[in-house]
């Protein structure tokens, strides 16, 4: 049976072994090739937890003008140029307060 072995076949045990020893050593000596820190992990996960939602940030003046412009259909480019500010700031700002929101009612305070 050993006949039909190739060499990588033959040494393949011996060369993972070596090769687990080695690393153990690249640790000590190198913190790029260590396992991750759990607070590393926790901010490789950090983006999942934006997905399920939260609390709206609160509309600021700008953006309030820019969702009304939004909602009655005003380009980006027309309310960058009204508001003589850029399309990038126009872009931003809808991504950061999810624009165009409908109307907000005003809340009511818990009680009354």
């Amino acid at each position: 049976m050993t006949e039909g072995l190739t060499r990588r076949e033959k040494y393949e045990d011996q060369y993972r072994k070596l090769w687990l020893e080695q690393l153990k050593i690249d640790r000590v000596g190198n913190p790029m090739a260590r396992e991750p820190t759990p607070q590393q992990k926790n901010g490789q996960r950090t983006g999942k937890f934006g997905k399920m939602g939260g609390r709206k940030l609160k509309l600021t003046k700008q953006a309030e003008i820019i969702n009304q412009m939004m909602r009655k259909r005003f380009t980006m480019r027309d309310i960058a140029d009204i508001l003589n500010i850029t399309p990038a700031l126009v872009a931003a700002a809808k991504d950061r307060f999810d624009l165009p929101r409908a109307e907000e009612e005003p809340e009511e305070p818990e009680g009354i």
